[in-house]
C-alpha cells in the first residue's frame, strides 16, 4: 500500500447531495449552506476569519439584527480556537458537546436536526408560501427564542 492518506467519511446520511455525514467543520459549513432555506436567517456574508459568517435574521417589520455564526465541528473547538465568546451570537456545529457554552451563544447542532430539516426542506421545496415550519419559526424567533428552543417545540407539536 502506497503511504498515501485514506479520506475518512461520516455515517451515510443521503440528504440531498451529501451522501456521508460531516466529519470536519468544512462539511458542517456545506450542510449549513444547503440546509440554507431551513434556517430563519439571511447570509450576508462568510468569510475565512472570525466569525465565519455574517448573517441577518427578522426581529420585527422591517427590522432585522446581525447575527455572527462561527462554524465548527464540535462546539467545544470554539474554546480550543480560542475565539472570544463575545464575537459571535451563534455556533452552527456537527456536535454539540460544549457543556460551558455561555447562555448568549445560541447552539445549532445539526446532527440533532436532520431529520426535521429533511421534513422542512421538503415543504419548503413543494410549496411557494410560507411552510408551517417557517411560520412557526418566524412568530417564535419574534419571541425571542433561540433555534435549539423552537425546534424542540417544534418536534413537540408535531407529537400532538
Amino acid at each position: 500500500m502506497s503511504g498515501k492518506k485514506r479520506r475518512v467519511f461520516g455515517d451515510r446520511i443521503d440528504f440531498k447531495s451529501l451522501a456521508c455525514s460531516p466529519v470536519n467543520e468544512l462539511g458542517v459549513v456545506y450542510l449549513f449552506g444547503v440546509l440554507h432555506d431551513t434556517f430563519d436567517l439571511q447570509i450576508e456574508s462568510i468569510q475565512a476569519g472570525f466569525p465565519d459568517c455574517i448573517a441577518r435574521r427578522k426581529v420585527g417589520k422591517n427590522r432585522w439584527e446581525e447575527v455572527r455564526i462561527e462554524f465548527e465541528f464540535k462546539s467545544r473547538s470554539f474554546v480550543s480556537h480560542k475565539h472570544d465568546p463575545d464575537g459571535a451570537d451563534m455556533i452552527i456545529c456537527w456536535e454539540h458537546n460544549w457543556k460551558d457554552c455561555p447562555d448568549h451563544i445560541e447552539v445549532i447542532e445539526l446532527s440533532s436536526i436532520l431529520k426535521d430539516a429533511e421534513d422542512i426542506d421538503n415543504q419548503i421545496q413543494t410549496k411557494k408560501k410560507l411552510t408551517e415550519w417557517q411560520k412557526f419559526s418566524q412568530e417564535k424567533r419574534l419571541e425571542g427564542i433561540g433555534f435549539a428552543e423552537i425546534a424542540t417545540l417544534w418536534k413537540e407539536r408535531k407529537e400532538h
